[in-house]
């Protein structure tokens, strides 16, 4: 029975009590991302075997039993305010991501944060008349000046600061505490489209 219960995690240093959902880095991220080599995700899996089996185990139940995985999540979120998707992983596809939008808009006493790569898989979704729901901050990750995506929607976007570089003056700066910035309805929680925010690389 052990081997059927999804991993959900119970929050880190930078997310403190919020929980979130993970998935494998690499294998459900976008082929072409540029990060593979110096991704944070691999290094936390490779230094933690548990990790990266917990991060394992949630992908092979959602693609043996994805009904029950929903079943699981939506038990824990009757029992939170605030949930993050993907502190590792991403949307790996289309159904995944419809799934998890209606599990958003199913529980809406929760608020949920999302960072993707997955840009096409959303652009699609809403050019086919999905909605994100209003409780669902789902926001475009970016890698710097030279990586290009499309964003005809106009989705928050984060963006990274490498050594040495300067972010844009009218970016927001991450408070560095999910717990706190959520429950004051600041920061990544409350970016609205046209808005970016930026992190230092780690």
């Amino acid at each position: 029975m052990n081997d059927l219960k999804i991993s959900i995690s119970k929050g880190n240093i930078k997310l403190h009590d919020v929980t979130s959902f993970s998935l494998p880095p690499i294998t459900t991220c976008r082929k072409d991302a540029p990060y593979k080599h110096d991704c944070y995700a691999c290094k936390i899996q490779r230094l933690r075997p548990a990790v990266r089996a917990a991060y394992e185990r949630n992908y092979n139940l959602l693609l043996s039993d994805p009904e029950s995985v929903f079943t699981q999540l939506k038990a824990h979120l009757f029992t939170v305010r605030f949930f993050r998707f993907h502190v590792s992983g991403d949307f790996y596809n289309a159904e995944y991501f419809s799934k998890v939008m209606d599990l958003a808009r199913n529980c809406s006493w929760c608020r949920f944060i999302a960072f993707t790569k997955q840009y096409e898989i959303v652009n699609d979704y809403i050019k086919n008349g999905g909605t994100i729901p209003e409780n669902f901050n789902l926001i475009f990750s970016a890698w710097g000046k030279n990586w290009k995506f499309p964003n005809p929607y106009n989705l928050p976007v984060a963006e990274v600061i490498f050594k040495g570089e300067e972010p844009n003056p009218e970016w927001m700066t991450c408070g560095g505490n999910c717990q706190e910035c959520s429950c004051k309805g600041v920061g990544c929680w409350q970016l609205k489209k046209g808005e970016t925010i930026y992190f230092k690389k780690h």
